[in-house]
């Protein structure tokens, strides 16, 4: 009993956490649209479905320092242009940072993000690297505002992304508000003692290389947009989260030469692009997802 106290205050300390009383340690997610399509092209459907696995260990130094660590998996399955093969694109990306208490208000999580992106059939132009910083300021009991940037090296050049954000939970604990904008959101409703009702949106880059199949010139630069309505059980004391989510999808998988790239990124706005894209568009389709979560409750 001891050991668990000490090991429950241990992912407290480690993330500053008030307002958001609990940690996800593991979160798996698989997302499928079945019947995605290419802008013109009145055949040849595409089913498209990502798997994720996310996992996060802290580390406790001191109750103000916290070495944070992890290991993420993403895996991408789908056609890249009609009537062709389908591809499988896969990012690891190992987690590295430290989490600050600077003091009784202020806190912040800064990450170096190295990455390997491809469809891992070979590696020689897979390495990315990325950061992340977020600071968190407690406003009141109930309220957290966040402020932060995401930069990453990738394919094409750089991206960056400011992200603006603000955490509250209610005094009844019944809503629920996470929004880091423009990056991810939801916000649910607890309307029976197990079950929640929500909304959330996810708005993601992603570049892989390509290697396989003669596609070693070319790299996939991926826009993964999402909002979806949801339902969530809390089973296990709210240690097991199940959410069931009907998503409106605007998946986009763009293929580009692997020296045809723009000096500059930010979550869909690329000033300067003037590569040329070879696949069409994507259509925008209707989809599910399933996520479960490893939760601690603080």
């Amino acid at each position: 009993m001891r050991y668990y106290t000490v090991f429950i205050t241990l992912f407290f300390s480690c993330f500053g956490l008030k307002g958001q009383n609990y940690v996800d340690v593991a979160k798996f997610s698989y997302t499928s649209v079945p019947s995605s399509g290419f802008e013109g092209v009145t055949s040849g459907e595409n089913s498209i479905a990502q798997t994720t696995l996310l996992t996060s260990v802290p580390i406790k130094i001191s109750d103000s320092l916290a070495l944070l660590t992890g290991i993420d998996y993403e895996n991408h399955y789908l056609k890249l242009q009609p009537f062709q093969d389908t591809v499988s694109m896969n990012i690891v990306t190992l987690k590295l940072g430290v989490n600050i208490k600077h003091n009784k208000k202020l806190s912040g999580t800064y990450m170096l993000l190295p990455k390997i992106a491809s469809d891992f059939g070979g590696f020689s132009n897979a390495f990315q690297i990325g950061g992340l910083a977020l600071l968190k300021y407690q406003l009141n009991d109930q309220t957290k505002l966040v402020f932060g940037e995401y930069i990453n090296k990738e394919l094409f050049g750089i991206l960056n992304v400011p992200i603006l954000g603000v955490y509250h939970k209610s005094k009844n604990e019944k809503l629920e508000v996470d929004i880091k904008f423009p990056i991810v959101g939801f916000s649910d409703y607890k309307v029976q003692k197990n079950l929640r009702l929500g909304a959330d949106f996810l708005m993601i880059v992603r570049t892989f290389d390509l290697t396989k199949n003669g596609l070693d010139t070319f790299y996939v630069h991926m826009a993964s947009n999402e909002v979806a309505g949801y339902f969530q059980l809390d089973l296990l004391k709210e240690s097991l989260i199940i959410k069931g989510k009907a998503v409106y999808a605007m998946f986009d998988y763009g293929k580009y030469g692997d020296n045809d790239q723009t000096p500059f990124g930010m979550l869909g706005w690329y000033p300067g692009d003037e590569r040329s894209r070879i696949n069409p568009l994507f259509n925008s389709a209707l989809g599910f997802k399933i996520q479960a979560i490893y939760r601690f409750q603080l």
